[in-house]
């Protein structure tokens, strides 16, 4: 029979001291620590006492910037609101509050009804006022939406005084019968969509246009009424405008790897980004879209949806893809994970769900290769960005072939890959001291790695563009606009010119305007500028 146990015996004398591991890697520097106190003697140059010491005045938080948002009827007005402390002693601290006043776009129509003869010209015109600023289009009749061509001419026009407000038109050149009907003019903001409605008709030979001012119609709720500072308020004093800095960023350190040598087929930098296109609405947060990077006479679209990720839709058309008609459907071998796949010169390119793969799919003879990238991170919650774009790897394709952005298990670095695009074969690889979990979206374009700040602020900035052929940051600062806040997938068209968004649901492009850029040393395919090789 077994026994009870006994009492447990004395702990052990501790062992032999391990080994020593290796020296990890360099930490990256930390954030600039905020100015000290300065103090200031009275009738000396020693502080004898804390008596005789004056303290400037700070306003804690006074770095930070920042918008706050309040819902129409609150008594406050879509300005800039800013505080001041003084004490006489050196200068004195500002701190600035933005405010922003949010509500749904709201549309007059005015004339209701535009009549014109055959042959001729017609313009539609719609008043748009919302806040945040709307993402315009206008629609023909079947929901059919339009867009800039030798028959239709659209232009929106911004109000310089009054920036929620705006004019949307719609020419249209040499009217035919089947141009008569209702157009809708369509205004979509993160808070609501206004559709408005013009009626185009025919008038005869023999019609007289009438006098005065046509009748009018309105659509959505009526935007918060506008009220100046002397309604509210005296006339405040003369404010002194502050100058805006400028920071300085610097080109992370990076190894590379590969033993390729790779040169640039072409070398151009984007120097603009346009305003944001409607295309189409889904009910997801997440997806993708996107035409062949490779081929810019195609007009097939692909989609992919996350809740059926075994699957890739083609549509034969524009149309079809906006009214999310017929289709093809693929059956993928594996299924995806994430948003930021693409389609590269006849081929599907995907990253393998709980794999640390990437698989081309071949959608003429349905071919499959599979190619895994080295020291990939792709299970948990430690997705590239920081908007939950559930992505873990970002895929592109531009002049220079397929390009494949990741991190690894160190946090603080992120990793480009450029891959032979039949094969999968890394060519060349650059690990970068760059920390993508601060940022909002990566994109590649003719061999640079564009950087978005933010996928959640809405307006933000496209402030790093790092060369990897010449090692260098280019020096670019632009503007870009989420108009839902929410932007999950964010491609480079090189072929359209256009980046591709999907922001909230909300299908979108933006034009972008290109120039050309020096390539470095003549005579040098790639150079590594002093960094390590492996």
């Amino acid at each position: 029979m077994k026994g009870d146990k006994g009492d447990s015996g004395r702990k052990g004398d501790r062992g032999i001291s391990g080994q020593r591991g290796r020296r990890g890697r360099k930490g990256d520097g930390g954030r600039p620590g905020r100015n000290g106190v300065s103090l200031w003697a009275v009738n000396s140059t020693q502080y004898k006492d804390t008596m005789s010491v004056l303290v400037e005045p700070s306003i804690l938080g006074s770095a930070e910037r920042g918008s706050i948002i309040v819902q129409e009827g609150d008594n406050l007005r879509l300005e800039l609101y800013q505080c001041e402390a003084r004490n006489g002693v050196n200068q004195s601290d500002y701190r600035d509050f933005y405010v922003e006043v949010h509500f749904e776009p709201f549309i007059r129509v005015s004339p209701i009804k535009v009549t014109v003869h055959l042959g001729s010209q017609a313009r539609l015109e719609c008043q748009v006022e919302a806040f945040p600023m709307a993402v315009t289009y206008w629609e023909a009749q079947r929901a059919r939406i339009l867009e800039n061509s030798t028959k239709y001419t659209i232009s929106h026009q911004h109000n310089t005084n009054f920036v929620w407000k705006s004019t949307m038109s719609l020419t249209i050149n040499s009217v035919e019968e089947t141009d008569f009907g209702h157009y809708d003019c369509v205004a979509r903001n993160e808070m609501a969509m206004t559709r408005g409605r013009v009626a185009l008709e025919e008038s005869s030979r023999h019609h007289r246009p009438a006098t005065g001012t046509e009748s009018s119609l309105t659509f959505g709720h009526p935007a918060p009424s506008y009220e100046g500072f002397d309604d509210l308020c005296p006339t405040c004093p003369y404010c002194r405008k502050c100058s805006e800095g400028k920071g300085a960023l610097f080109a992370p350190s990076y190894r590379t790897f590969g033993n390729k040598t790779v040169t640039r087929k072409e070398a151009r930098l984007i120097t603009a980004v346009g305003k944001p296109v409607f295309h189409r609405h889904t009910n997801n947060n997440y997806g993708s879209w996107m035409r062949d990077t490779n081929n810019e006479t195609d007009p097939r679209y692909w989609t992919t949806d996350p809740n059926h990720n075994d699957i890739l839709k083609e549509f034969a058309d524009k149309n079809d893809f906006r009214n999310n008609g017929r289709s093809i459907t693929y059956q993928l071998p594996t299924p995806f994970e994430g948003n930021s796949h693409v389609i590269f010169n006849g081929s599907f390119y995907y990253h393998v769900k709980g794999h640390p793969n990437i698989t081309r799919l071949d959608l003429n003879t349905r071919k499959t290769t599979t190619m895994e990238l080295p020291g990939m991170v792709y299970s948990d919650d430690r997705f590239l960005y920081n908007n939950n774009s559930r992505d873990y790897t970002d895929l592109s394709a531009d002049t220079e072939g397929l390009w494949a952005i990741y991190s690894t298990s160190y946090p603080n670095n992120t990793v480009v890959v450029k891959m032979n695009n039949m094969t999968l074969k890394i060519e060349k690889g650059w690990d970068m001291a760059l920390n993508n979990h601060l940022y909002g979206n990566f994109f590649m374009a003719y061999g640079v790695m564009y950087v978005l700040d933010s996928a959640t602020d809405r307006d933000t900035k496209i402030r790093i563009a790092f060369d990897l052929y010449k090692g260098e940051m280019e020096d670019v600062d632009l503007p870009f606009n989420n108009p839902f806040s929410y932007t999950t997938l964010l491609g480079y068209n090189y072929k359209a010119k256009m980046l591709f968004s999907w922001d909230k649901g909300n299908l979108l492009t933006y034009p972008v305007r290109e120039s050309g850029m020096d390539t470095g040393p003549p005579g040098s395919d790639y150079e590594d500028h002093g960094h390590s090789s492996s």
